[in-house]
């Protein structure tokens, strides 16, 4: 995925580089997307690297996959499908 930054990210990260704080701008971005995961999912109670290694184990789970609008829709439609099916069900309980 290409990625474009702006100006004032590329001079914040080379700011952060140049304090010695990490060792390249690839290096203080990827800390940067660690702590965005990491504040994502603030229920979960694992370290960082379980984190990373249940991001990795659902990277690795299959082939890619285009999120077009298509992929969304389709998507959209199963869990509509999946939810009135489970309210059917626990209805009839």
């Amino acid at each position: 995925m290409p990625l474009q930054l702006t100006p004032r990210q590329e001079e914040r990260l080379r700011s952060i580089v140049d304090a010695g704080a990490f060792s390249s701008v690839e290096e203080a971005l990827d800390a940067a997307v660690s702590f965005v995961e990491q504040a994502s999912v603030p229920e979960f109670e694992g370290s960082q690297r379980e984190l990373e290694e249940l991001l990795l184990e659902g990277k690795n789970s299959g082939e890619p996959v285009v999120a077009d609008d298509a992929f969304w829709n389709r998507l959209r439609l199963e869990t509509d499908a999946m939810a009135a099916e489970y309210t059917a069900r626990r209805s009839h309980l």
